[in-house]
C-alpha cells in the first residue's frame, strides 16, 4: 500500500514539476523567437526597399546560438518572422520513460520606417 503511495505521489510530483517546466519553456520559446525576430529586422537599412535576408538570418542565427536555441527566419519585405525550437530535459518523468520534451515558439517583427527618421 506504501508503495502505491509513494508511486503515485512521485508521478502526481512529475507531473506538477515536468509540466510547469514545459509551460516555462514554451513561454521562453516565444520569448526567444521574438527577439530573434527583433534582432533580424534591426538589420534594416534606412533607404533600402526591404530587410536583407542574409543579413537578417546572420543576426537572429547569432542571437538563437547565444540564447542555446535552434530556429529559422523568414523575411518578407519589412517584416520577419521566426521559429525558435528548445529541448528540455525532466526531472522526475524518466521515470515512466519521458526525458525530456521539445517546444516551439514564433515570434514577429516589422519594421516600421518613415523618411527621415530613424527605424
Amino acid at each position: 500500500m506504501m508503495l502505491i503511495a509513494a508511486v503515485a505521489l512521485m508521478m502526481i510530483l512529475g507531473l506538477v514539476v515536468d509540466g510547469g517546466a514545459k509551460a516555462r519553456a514554451l513561454d521562453h520559446a516565444g520569448a526567444i523567437a521574438s527577439e530573434a525576430a527583433r534582432a533580424a529586422a534591426a538589420t534594416y537599412r534606412p533607404g533600402d526597399v526591404a530587410i536583407d535576408p542574409e543579413a537578417a538570418n546572420f543576426a537572429a542565427q547569432d542571437y538563437l546560438t547565444a540564447a542555446g536555441a535552434t530556429g529559422t527566419v523568414t523575411v518578407t519585405g519589412l517584416d520577419v518572422a521566426a521559429t525558435v525550437t528548445l529541448h528540455q530535459d525532466t526531472v522526475f518523468l524518466p521515470l515512466v520513460g519521458i526525458d525530456a520534451f521539445t517546444v516551439t515558439g514564433a515570434g514577429q517583427a516589422q519594421v516600421v520606417y518613415q523618411q527621415g527618421g530613424t527605424p
